[in-house]
């Protein structure tokens, strides 16, 4: 399967996009198609054996829009917003409209001077007939293929009024001429067009602007060490690149020379420059500070931290919430019925009034309910909340991600690597009686020297610390949450848990009651605590702590103000858990959870009724994020973790999930706002119009007003979160 996205042009409400996507998903091979009427492109999932890009430019070209094929497979690009009209045709819009103006407030009524009428008239077909044009192409297009969209709408309405105005000057009906009612309707519309176009844009600025912070060149060491200019993309794993001061990383990597600062701010948010030395990873994108450096490239083109940033916002625009799928099958039906609704007024206005008025008061009911706000009320709020978080380093996968954040009641965080760096360290080394510190740890880093747990680096570094090499271990085996196992010097041995270590070696209760009270002590302290045997005997515990995150307490006082429940899940000893939990004043602890049994946790609190978020970072962490309300991925954790969880965070700071949840909850709040004003819109203006209390001219600046401000609204979350 492979993934296109196709701007295109001439989508101008929500129903073309319903248009859209109902006729790809009837090309065979096409296994999802989704149409963003905010960003104006197509996201397609399809089977490159069975149908290709040019048949589904096809398909959108035989729908009557307009494919821009110059994007490659799964790539973001900008929305084609090519507008209704031009800035210079808007203004030569204002200038025709001048006479509609004057005859509107003529002192007795411009039905006394026929000649200002005869100037109305000319300039209303001016006004409608080519300013207005591409509402009338889009009409065509649209009764070609038997559907109505907005652009119907406008020239239904439009044209009523123009065409019935003309028949009443010639015939002398002054008094039911209401050329102002057409020109000046398609100046607002347009006026309406154009700002809508320009905020659309504004909407998507932080999405658009991480397709430019791409490398543009890369300085490639070959290998007689002779320097060449590359394009980033035709790097390789393994290339080694010179980076000069102030230059962009061409790809993520690890630095083998130099050291320098890194600004890392598009990757997490964090204005603050990152010291960065050999062995240390850097990622594309990010600008290099004073410092000259050589790295090795470690990924493939197109896997980079930025790509998968890029990837992930524009899946989260390519998927649809339940919300946003409700509101377009209204949108699929709106138009016909506005249209319905419309002739209904003419007829019934009929019986009551002139000709005239009758007219009049279907168009008011035709222009004013333009479904655009409709259909901008989600995507917009979506489109500007994912541009904001990337910016800060919050990646929100998909829209159900907003819904689960609002009812979102309680905030799991696992321990390790979320609220502590990640990094422990050894602080304490207590050998048993009858063996040194030097064998201790010996007999541990032989054990741990295939492990990446973060434990064994803290073993590795201490036993390399003291200069101690260690023999090589052989047929190790991890046990999951417990240990490893295996033969140093021909003799099994054991490291993990105390009480898993203890249970191996058969007879403990000597040893057990010797170290009980120090385990006791160190856990209480917030550390650690491993313990090693070998040849059956306890050769003594190892403690290591790792620190919490500076900023955990302020991000579990903040989701305390947000009334959000918080809970610690580790497989660490519930003593060393509550120390930690304690200096965060975390009051639920979960301790010495196996990995298999976070998911189960986590099924366990939502049956007793609260709505979970799960924090995690680790592969063991996968289930619990699948299992939760709303996963939440830190990312600079296992690319699995990062696959199951609905957020990611690019940064590993808990604060950024206090963020998180905040950004979802205020972008949700923003679509609800949204639809609500769009709803209450047409609830109350469409019979304000079929009454005839509403003017046509009116209900136009309304209709503009509408989308306009819905987009307004939704560019308030770049705003706030920006503070």
């Amino acid at each position: 399967m492979k993934t296109i996205i196709i701007p295109i042009r001439g989508m101008h409400c929500a129903s073309c996009a319903v248009t859209i996507e109902n006729d790809l998903a009837k090309v065979q091979g096409v296994a999802k198609a989704h149409a963003n009427f905010a960003m104006e492109r197509a996201t397609i999932e399809y089977d490159e054996r069975a149908v290709t890009p040019e048949t589904l430019a096809a398909a959108i070209t035989g729908t009557g829009y307009e494919p821009v094929m110059s994007v490659s497979h799964g790539e973001m690009d900008h929305g084609a917003h090519d507008g209704y009209t031009t800035r210079r045709e808007l203004t030569s819009a204002f200038i025709l409209v001048l006479p509609l103006f004057v005859t509107m407030f003529w002192p007795g009524g411009a039905e006394r001077v026929p000649s200002l009428l005869w100037v109305d008239c000319v300039a209303a077909w001016v006004l409608v007939a080519w300013i207005g044009r591409n509402f009338h192409r889009g009409t065509l297009n649209e009764l070609r293929h038997r559907r109505a969209n907005m652009d119907t709408l406008v020239t239904v309405g439009t044209g009523s009024a123009l065409l019935w105005s003309t028949y009443a000057l010639s015939a002398g009906r002054f008094s039911e001429v209401y050329f102002e009612v057409a020109g000046i309707i398609i100046l607002f519309l347009l006026f309406g067009k154009f700002l809508e176009t320009r905020q659309r844009m504004k909407a998507g600025a932080a999405i658009h602007a991480l397709l430019s912070l791409h490398a543009k060149n890369a300085h490639r060491v070959k290998s007689d060490g002779i320097i060449e200019d590359v394009d980033p993309k035709s790097l390789a794993v393994g290339d080694v690149c010179l980076v000069k001061a102030g230059e962009r990383i061409p790809s993520d990597g690890e630095m083998i020379e130099g050291a320098t600062s890194v600004d890392e701010s598009m990757l997490t948010g964090e204005p603050i420059p990152v010291e960065k030395h050999v062995r240390d990873s850097v990622y594309g994108a990010t600008m290099n500070g004073t410092g000259v450096i050589t790295m090795r490239v470690t990924v493939e083109p197109g896997k980079t931290a930025l790509d998968v940033i890029v990837a992930t916002v524009s899946h989260a625009l390519s998927t649809k919430s339940p919300v946003e799928k409700l509101v377009d099958k209204i949108s699929g039906v709106f138009v016909p019925t506005v249209i319905s609704v419309a002739f209904v007024t003419l007829l019934l206005t009929l019986f009551v009034a002139s000709p005239g008025e009758a007219i009049r008061n279907a168009v008011a009911v035709l222009i004013v309910a333009c479904p655009c706000a409709m259909g901008l009320a989600t995507p917009a709020a979506i489109m500007v909340g994912a541009g904001a978080g990337a910016k800060r380093g919050i990646l929100i996968k998909d829209g159900s991600a907003l819904e689960a954040a609002r009812k979102i009641t309680m905030v799991v965080f696992d321990k390790t690597g979320t609220l502590t760096e990640g990094k422990p360290t050894v602080t304490d080394v207590f050998p048993s009686h009858g063996t040194d510190e030097r064998e201790l740890l010996s007999i541990a880093a032989a054990l741990e020297t295939s492990s990446e747990h973060p434990l064994a680096h803290s073993v590795l570094a201490a036993a390399q610390s003291r200069g101690i090499v260690s023999p090589n271990a052989t047929g190790t085996q991890t046990i999951p949450g417990q240990g490893v196992k295996g033969i140093v010097d021909g003799a099994d041995a054991v490291l993990g848990k105390p009480e898993f270590v203890m249970a191996t070696i058969g007879s403990t209760s000597d040893a057990e009651a010797q170290h009980v009270v120090l385990l006791q002590k160190l856990r209480s302290d917030a550390k650690t605590v491993i313990a090693v045997s070998h040849r059956g005997k306890l050769l003594g515990v190892i403690a290591a702590q790792d620190r919490i995150k500076d900023d955990a307490l302020f991000a579990m006082k903040k989701l305390a103000e947000m009334k959000i429940e918080t809970a610690m899940i580790t497989g660490d000893h519930e003593a060393t858990a509550r120390a930690v939990a304690s200096q965060l004043g975390i009051l639920k602890i979960f301790a010495q959870v196996m990995p298999t049994e976070k998911a189960e946790k986590v099924k366990a609190l939502q049956k007793d009724g609260a709505r979970v978020a799960f924090v995690g970072d680790g592969i063991n962490d996968a289930p619990a994020l699948a299992q939760a309300d709303l996963g939440i991925a830190i990312g600079t954790g296992s690319d699995i973790a990062i696959a199951t969880g609905q957020v990611v965070l690019m940064g590993g700071s808990p604060t950024k999930a206090v963020e998180a949840i905040q950004l979802a909850r205020m972008t949700f709040r923003v679509i609800r706002q949204n639809l609500f004003w769009a709803f209450a819109y047409n609830t109350v203006l469409i019979p304000l119009a079929a009454i005839g209390v509403l003017n046509p001219i009116l209900a136009s600046f309304a209709m503009a007003l509408s989308s306009v401000s819905v987009l307004t609204n939704s560019l308030r979350i770049a705003r706030k979160m920006g503070r």
